[in-house]
């Protein structure tokens, strides 16, 4: 009681006056018109009236403070100063969790005023919401027009406004309540469970991954707009495209077919004859219908061929080309009712049981591919969403040779604005629905307050539920990047609610296959453990190689600690010294709070670390290592063992300390390359279990008569053996053993072998393996001699950032793991998100490496350096050259 009087006191006391119109035009027909400034907010416990009065346009809004929408009540408090950044230390549990406040102290007040022109004859408006977690009563210039109360988190709502609405400014007050069972955060998965209950994301009361969320995400976190239509209403077009046949992404394509339909609604009280139509480029398709009063009809029109189209394409297989339409309807006369504009790709995507391996196999446009895939969760923990921060995102991904994402169900569902750059950048979508085995009694939990029966049969409310996914059909589905829905994470729903997404609601609005839940035997045999995935810790290199997995597996990962300066981001210093220990049972509770996951011994294998920066950068070696072998040897067993996978986890949506390729911050750490290297579509590798050297192809594309070279390099630079074959041919999406690697008899102690694939001259794949002849001891690699490598910088603006090309020429010696960053000189700390070529890399005796990046800042160029960290040299700054 005494923490919750006392943040009710720091509350009230920053409160001030604050009342600000948000002037706006009246949007055009199929324009949208977003509501995301100047709203107010207030605790609706010190709010003593109601709706109606509230949004009457008389209330003065005393004591009221900036509200952030879209966003959460907790991201309104941190932007005002309110509440310490749950992200550093352990300042989340300085925050009140609302099992221990009630509802009451989560549940807020939030309004917007916005001023509009008078309407026009003939038009209605309509104020659409397209996620409100978890409650909402809703008033607009003292008149209630949620007749009923607005519930889910994942389901949009529109309302006809047009006779709330007044010439001039506008009121809108908005009451958001939570989740009505919060659950509590007992360190279990979704914490006692009871988050299930709900329509909403479970991993707000916590996961081991990531700490709870104390408003379990309460808020209007996802956008509020105006739109305008006439009488004739368009609602949730579908675009299906039809490519027979096995395509290539070359080359002249044959006929792929079209088909759209659209829900069309009459609003008035007389029948319509309406006309429907399309534009695409230069094809134009049209169909009249008549409408019964306030009849709503799917109308589907004419099927377009396509000639020579123009094909959607995933990562590393071709273009993600993308075609617009245009939707209008007209009532009888020539001016336009509604607009919608759609975009797609022409694609077809599908999928079957593997016989061979028991895995699922997946096809695009006819084209076998091979899945790597990873786990994305959620962009940001308390739902900080932007479509320049998911841009960032998938770059890096499709960067790191990944081709599908599996959005993970005990989050939310991908956003459009999520969809739209996976489209982009051709990042192909597995789509879980918001269960998940945790909280919808999988197995029996200790930590869950309900018994596993009880929580089979959760969410509470089935009918909310299958609204919200009818809902999420059609607001996703003319993604072409979207491949696969899944029932959920190592669960499927209730078995009534399965029964009619299968049965019903998934035959009749999408042409994707649903799995019932992502550990199904339709996806996988259960190999590990009984439930198809995993393992999730560190692991020998060679495990990968020689150990059966899921044949698609949905989710295996290992390690994943980011770089040092980033714990400094997020930690006190006493903190950031107290490092894990090799013998340590228990850590620091920050690094615990922060989910630390053991590397155990591995770390020690190479020194005994004195500092976390030590630390840290022998962390990054084997984060390096283990990402490497795990994507390698799935390239290695490639239609024999494997149809596909997905790492675990790809990112973190806080500051946390496992699983994670880059870290909240958006910096880069060596997982991402260990990744981005063993998932070349093109690729020479070392078989830790065989000790073969292996090529393998992805591409659609046979390669031929290419040369494999290896050598085997001393610590001290000295080259002790050289091996070549020529005239390697691989057909597309095979994977071929050339030679053996054994150790070199004459060593002792750790050695580099470095592999080449070549075409020619040009060296299509390169990776550098540190291998030991004593068992797991790479000690001496601490005694390896500097390089004194040439390191040359040049740099140059470019729109609102820079380009630069690094050089790093080494000498007589080795230049072992160099890792670039971009550092502001005035402040220390490094800018991001930079994009690079290539980092984590090893340059041998007498070779030069280029390195490319860019980044977005508005800095002076005065201000940024560029620093390469090499295993073997101090850090030193680059020669700049501007």
């Amino acid at each position: 009681m005494k923490k919750k009087l006392l943040f009710i006191l720091l509350l009230t006391s920053a409160f001030f006056s604050f009342a600000k119109d948000n002037v706006s035009t009246f949007p055009e027909t199929g324009e949208t018109l977003l509501l995301n400034k100047d709203w107010i907010a207030r605790q609706a416990e010190y709010v003593m009236i109601d709706g109606s009065v509230l949004s009457s346009g008389k209330h003065d809004f005393l004591k009221w403070m900036p509200a952030t929408v879209p966003g959460t009540v907790l991201t309104t408090l941190l932007n005002n100063g309110l509440i310490p950044s749950p992200y550093y230390g352990m300042n989340n549990n300085l925050i009140p969790d609302i099992f221990h406040t009630g509802n009451d102290f989560y549940t807020y007040w939030f309004v917007n005023q916005f001023t509009l022109p008078g309407m026009p004859d003939g038009r209605r408006l309509w104020l659409n919401f397209r996620g409100i977690n978890y409650k909402a009563e809703i008033f607009l210039n003292g008149k209630r027009i949620s007749t009923t109360t607005h519930e889910g988190m994942f389901i949009r709502r529109s309302y006809d406004i047009t006779n709330a609405i007044k010439s001039g400014k506008n009121t809108l007050a908005i009451l958001v309540s939570p989740p009505d069972i919060s659950g509590e955060d007992n360190n279990g998965q979704a914490g006692d469970g009871q988050i299930a209950r709900n329509n909403t994301m479970q991993c707000t009361a916590g996961w081991d991954w990531v700490a709870a969320v104390r408003d379990r995400n309460t808020g209007i976190w996802d956008q509020v707009s105006l739109t305008t239509t006439g009488n004739i209403r368009l609602m949730y077009p579908q675009v299906i495209t039809k490519v027979p046949g096995i395509r290539t992404p070359d080359g002249k394509q044959a006929d792929a077919t079209v088909n759209v339909n659209v829900e069309v609604e009459n609003l008035t009280d007389k029948t319509q004859n309406v006309t429907v139509s399309y534009e695409e480029e230069k094809l134009r398709q049209t169909t009249k219908v008549q409408l019964a009063p306030h009849e709503k009809r799917i109308v589907n029109l004419p099927a377009s061929i396509i000639k020579n189209p123009r094909l959607w394409w995933p990562v590393n297989m071709g273009k993600p080309e993308l075609y617009n339409i245009t939707l209008t309807v007209t009532d009888g006369g020539s001016d336009i009712s509604d607009k919608q504009n759609v975009r797609f790709g022409i694609r077809e995507i599908t999928s079957e049981k593997d016989p061979a391996t028991g895995g699922r196999k997946f096809y695009i446009n006819g084209q076998k591919i091979f899945i790597r895939g990873g786990n994305y969760i959620v962009s940001d923990w308390m739902l900080q969403l932007s479509p320049e921060r998911y841009r960032t995102e998938i770059r890096f991904l499709a960067d790191m040779n990944l081709n599908m994402l599996r959005l993970w169900g005990g989050a939310i569902p991908g956003r459009p604005e999520f969809y739209d750059v996976c489209d982009d950048l051709g990042m192909l979508v597995f789509q879980d629905l918001p269960i998940s085995g945790d909280g919808n009694g999988a197995w029996v939990d200790p930590k869950k307050k309900d018994s596993q029966e009880r929580r089979q049969q959760y969410p509470d409310n089935h009918k909310l539920f299958i609204e919200s996914i009818i809902d999420e059909i059609k607001m996703l589905r003319n993604h072409p990047s979207l491949a696969i829905w899944c029932g959920g994470n190592e669960w499927a729903a209730p078995d009534d609610i399965a029964q009619k997404l299968h049965n019903e609601i998934f035959p009749k609005l999408d042409t994707r296959y649903l799995a019932p839940y992502s550990t199904d035997t339709l996806f996988t045999r259960n190999t590990i453990g009984g439930n198809g995935d995993g393992p999730y810790n560190i692991q020998e290199p060679e495990y990968f190689f020689s150990t059966l997995s899921s044949p698609f597996n949905p989710e295996l990962g290992s390690v994943g600690m980011p770089e040092a300066a980033t714990l400094r981001r997020f930690m006190d210093e006493a903190d950031f010294n107290d490092f894990p220990k090799a013998a340590d049972t228990k850590y620091n509770p920050v690094w615990e709070y922060h989910k630390y996951l053991p590397y155990g011994e591995f770390v020690e294998r190479y020194a005994t670390p004195k500092t976390t920066e030590e630390f840290c950068n022998i962390a990054q070696l084997l984060n390096y290592e283990q990402y490497r072998a795990l994507m390698e040897s799935w390239g290695s067993k490639m239609w024999s063992w494997y149809t596909g996978m997905f790492i675990w986890k790809i990112q973190n949506p806080w500051t946390a300390l496992r699983g994670q390729m880059y870290d909240w911050y958006l910096d880069v750490n060596a997982c991402y390359y260990g990744v981005r290297s063993g998932g070349e579509p093109l690729h020479v590798q070392y078989n830790y279990h065989t000790m073969q050297v292996e090529v393998v192809n992805t591409t659609t594309a046979d390669l031929n008569k290419c040369t494999v070279r290896a050598r085997i390099y001393q610590l001290d630079g000295k080259m002790i053996q050289d091996q070549e074959q020529k005239n390697v041919d691989l057909k597309a999406n095979t994977t071929k053993a050339l030679f053996a690697m054994e150790q070199p008899a004459q060593l002792q102690g750790t050695y580099f072998l470095r592999l080449q694939l070549l075409d020619g001259t040009k060296v299509i794949s390169e990776n550098t393996y540190w291998l030991t002849t004593k068992t797991k001891n790479y000690t001496d690699m601490q005694r390896m001699p500097m390089s004194g490598a040439e390191v040359l910088a040049n740099i140059e603006k470019k729109n609102n950032g820079f380009s630069a090309t690094i050089n790093v020429k080494a000498k007589d010696k080795i230049s072992f793991f160099n890792r670039v960053s971009v550092i502001n000189q005035k402040t220390g700390e490094s800018i991001l998100p930079v994009f690079y070529s290539d980092n984590y890399f090893t340059v041998f005796p007498g070779e030069e490496k280029k390195v490319t990046l860019d980044f977005a800042s508005n800095l002076p160029k005065e201000n940024i350096k560029i620093v390469v960290k090499s295993w073997n040299d101090k850090e030193d700054c680059c020669k700049m050259i501007w």
